[in-house]
């Protein structure tokens, strides 16, 4: 009981000590200076073109702040020199947390307002990101190559196309103009090594860039865990090894009749051992490997001088392997016992070859009205096939199952009008329509209950709007407002299963949302040095026909089943308080409430019904303190920076609280990350070093995955990139 009041004490400490840190923030901060002090103070300094390029915010940043839709932009070059992941970096931002169940390669989630999974879009200037096979994630783009991160809360841009429930995020990389090299080495605590190697190059004769890339990681994981079956059980992670390999070679044709005309060809191979939490596994390894080719098309007066036309489009293939044969089931005291199944994982073994085509485009047509009125067309199309093979499950069942296919085809197709009044208000206006269709012969990957096949042929459609409005309303303030009715349609992963416990299901529904946005900013230069920007926002969606993964005959499939309403509210404050020292601190608080009155096909009262969901974290506060200086010990070229950051995420649960004895809570927690940064040579060379949870504070995200506490990173780049 004592420790139970102590905790909460020291909960609501935090609590009303953060609440303070706002109002000394607001009693500190300098009244604004006039207009004409503020030109003065820019005139004395403007001789200073190295001052002057730094404080300066670039277009690119300030336009994707200043959108009708709410959205969160983190500028690529303060992450360029660490040695983190980009899951990492967004976990501070407002709105978001990301789940993970161990380290490098391991499953990642990213939760936005509430919202996770597919149904978060994830895009890399303007490609969707979430593969049908999971294997290429967001942790796999190299942070030094980021121009900046886009983070759409509420409503995304309908030049993207895509069909998340109204969260998105897009990491725009760099696109820099002129030859240049960046090689970079980095290692990390539990026998983590990763590193890439780019050269860009301008061949004046042809007009053309020509860009070559690869970088790899590998990453033993091996730290050790409680156990969270056993009490008193330690267990060292044996069996976590994660490698990859990715490269890319991109051509860049100039002076074309198109303004962009770029091809970029790309590979990527990864494998990954499966760490067993409750037994201990020794053999099951999953891999796959996947190429493509990226072809990007723009031009601005396309056939008329009035339309803009851009073109993203893919076109993939991959196999992805599972080995899962094992003779044995082991136990962390170092037995063994037959396996009857042969196979760690599931009822059977596996021995995998499953083959992946992915074809997909996105088409956006831009027409320009008038000076204030545009129109924007927009198709985005997906085209999924995958051919399952695995000669040694059939053996095992006495089936034939290898060779058959299954296609899924997703078809969005957008039409908006953005017109602007008055310089102060701007309005967006969207119609979608959402098709998807699933074909072909689909197997039931367990081998489980049936031997037969099922024959698909199951298509939907669907219509969607949207409503955004932005209005300049005085000075550096900006009311933002968002209304939309939108759908997510299946994946293929949902539809068809995997090779172990998740049976198909083909007639799953697309989900539906009904939100609602609002927010408001702040952003004030208060001398050429300091700066003020705030935001605040506050969203209510309800979500019907929510997918979610549920028991089948001891399997798991995804069904139809959920409804949902979400609200929250979110806020953050950066303060640019000189030349040197920055300031950040935002608080979320959101809820997630299950709606379904009854349980499925039935007229029994759902007992969750009215309950908070799992595995959605309801209050969450970072702050962070920046201290960034040049020439700091003499000399010239030099840079050095040291940073602070601190995240406290209130308890939450995995399992509905139905009772007091049973509340299934994922413990709080508070982590605190210090690191370095110094550069010689104009940035020419960077060393960085990191430490994560330096406190080494026991930390969840997901039931019974301990992560990795004290974490040390160190990073040396060499590069001749300029911004």
């Amino acid at each position: 009981m004592c420790k139970n009041r102590c905790f909460l004490k020291r909960t609501q400490s935090l609590k009303v000590g953060i609440l303070t840190l706002f109002v000394i923030i607001t009693a500190w901060f300098p009244a604004p200076v006039n207009g004409q002090e503020i030109k003065d103070t820019v005139n004395a300094v403007s001789l200073d073109e190295v001052t002057v390029e730094a404080r300066r915010e670039r277009r690119s940043l300030k336009e994707a702040k200043e959108q009708g839709v709410p959205v969160s932009v983190i500028d690529g070059k303060m992450l360029a020199g660490r040695g983190t992941s980009i899951a990492e970096v967004i976990n501070h931002q407002t709105g978001v947390k990301v789940r993970r169940t161990g380290g490098a390669g391991s499953d990642t989630k990213i939760n936005v307002r509430g919202l996770e999974g597919n149904r978060v879009q994830i895009y890399m200037d303007g490609y969707a990101l979430n593969t049908p096979d999971g294997s290429f994630s967001i942790n796999d783009i190299p942070l030094q190559f980021i121009d900046r991160i886009e983070i759409y809360k509420g409503i995304v841009p309908p030049e993207f196309g895509g069909d998340g429930l109204g969260s998105a995020i897009n990491i725009v990389t760099i696109d820099a103009q002129g030859s240049y090299y960046d090689a970079w080495y980095g290692v990390k605590s539990y026998n983590g090594h990763e590193g890439s190697l780019l050269y860009k190059h301008y061949f004046p004769k042809t007009k053309m860039y020509s860009t070559v890339m690869i970088g790899g990681e590998h990453s033993l994981n091996d730290y050790t865990m409680q156990s969270p079956y056993v009490d008193g059980l330690k267990i060292t992670r044996d069996h976590d090894r994660y490698r990859k390999l990715d490269g890319a070679v991109t051509f860049d044709f100039k002076d074309t009749w198109f303004d962009e005309f770029e091809i970029e060809n790309v590979f990527f191979f990864n494998d990954r051992q499966i760490q067993g939490i409750q037994t201990d596994i020794q053999h099951a390894v999953s891999s796959g490997w996947i190429a493509a080719i990226n072809p990007k098309l723009e031009k601005r007066g396309f056939l008329t001088d009035k339309l803009d036309m851009k073109f993203l489009g893919f076109a993939g293939f991959g196999i992805n392997h599972l080995n899962d044969t094992s003779s044995y089931l082991y136990n962390f005291d170092g037995t063994r016992s037959p396996n009857s199944y042969r196979g760690e994982l599931g009822s059977i073994p596996n021995l995998s070859n499953d083959k992946l085509q992915d074809y997909r485009y996105t088409l956006n047509l831009k027409y320009h009205l008038g000076k204030n009125t545009k129109v924007n067309l927009n198709n985005d199309f997906r085209f999924v096939t995958t051919e399952f093979n695995d000669p040694e499950a059939d053996r095992y069942k006495q089936t034939n199952y290898s060779g058959y296919s299954a296609d899924v085809t997703n078809i969005i197709s957008s039409l908006n009008l953005e017109q602007r009044w008055w310089n102060k208000l701007t309005l967006l206006l969207t119609a979608r329509n959402y098709f998807y269709r699933v074909a072909g012969q689909t197997v039931d990957l367990t081998y489980g209950m049936s031997v037969d096949l099922a024959h698909a042929d199951e298509r939907h459609s669907s219509w969607g709007y949207s409503l955004a409005t932005k209005y300049d309303f005085a000075r550096s303030w900006l009311l933002k407002l968002a209304l939309e009715h939108n759908y997510r349609l299946p994946r293929s992963e949902e539809l068809l299963g995997d090779r172990v416990k998740i049976v198909h299901n083909i007639r799953l529904r697309p989900e539906q949302a009904d939100n609602f946005n609002l927010g408001v900013m702040y952003d004030r230069y208060y001398n050429a040095f300091s700066r003020l920007q705030f935001e605040a926002n506050t969203y209510l969606m309800n979500i019907s026909d929510m997918m979610l993964l549920r028991s089948s005959n001891g399997f798991l499939s995804y069904y139809n089943l959920g409804s949902a309403l979400l609200y929250g509210a979110d806020a953050e404050l950066k303060w640019d308080v000189s030349r040197e020292w920055f300031f950040m601190l935002n608080a979320t608080y959101q809820k997630a409430i299950d709606k379904m009155r009854y349980v499925v096909g039935s007229n029994t009262p759902s007992v969750t019904y009215d309950k908070q969901m799992p595995h959605i974290p309801i209050f969450f506060v970072n702050w962070s303190l920046d201290y960034r200086k040049d020439n700091l010990f003499g000399g010239r070229g030099q840079y050095s920076r040291f940073y602070y950051e601190g995240g406290y995420t209130d308890k939450y649960y995995y399992g509905y609280a139905l009772t007091a004895s049973r509340n299934y809570v994922i413990p709080s927690s508070c982590i605190h990350t210090v690191g370095t940064e110094y550069a010689i040579l104009d940035r020419r060379v960077l060393f960085s070093l990191e430490c994560h949870n330096i406190f080494n504070t026991r930390e969840l995200t997901n039931l019974n995955y301990p992560l990795a506490g004290r974490t040390v990173q160190a990073k040396v780049r060499f590069t001749t990139l300029k911004w």
